[in-house]
């Protein structure tokens, strides 16, 4: 009798701490609506150069490196490009959200913009990866890459 009430009670552990196991991860992840969100909020925040609000969606250890760079920015000049480039106009569309893990996701997406620069305007169609980690109750975003793309012509 008391192997069966010793057996009993290690499996309604063993739900217990698997049940407590999953339901942080289930809540740590955001729905692909909210990183969008928070993805258009970004760009929203570099074109009105709130340069706040910006900082405060990027982690503190934020990476990007964008096509025709030498290399890896950090937040600071992430933050100080606010300042040398005017980003125009711009559109994004085909998001996806990938769960990394209980506190990450890659979010996929593709961008078309008009930005200035020294006078100069340009245009571009890019591919943007993201990954964003959860920090307390908010995302922040850790690292981003952009790679350009080409137009494609109608057949």
């Amino acid at each position: 009798m008391k192997i069966i009430v010793m057996a009993v009670a290690c499996c309604l552990l063993v739900t217990t701490v698997v049940a407590a196991q999953e339901k942080p991860a289930a809540n740590a992840t955001a729905s692909a609506s909210d990183l969008e969100a928070k993805v258009r909020k970004v760009w929203e925040d570099f074109k009105n150069k709130n340069k706040e609000s910006l900082g405060a969606a990027l982690d503190d250890g934020f990476r990007v490196v964008e096509e025709g760079t030498n290399g890896f920015g950090d937040k600071k000049t992430d933050i100080s490009t606010v300042d040398e480039l005017e980003l125009i106009r711009y559109t994004l569309n085909d998001f996806t959200v990938k769960p990394l893990g209980p506190r990450a996701v890659l979010v996929t997406y593709v961008a078309h913009y008009e930005s200035k620069s020294g006078g100069q305007a340009t245009k571009a169609n890019s591919v943007f990866g993201e990954v964003w980690t959860r920090e307390g109750n908010d995302w922040k975003a850790l690292y981003v890459q952009e790679t350009y793309i080409q137009e494609t012509t109608a057949k």
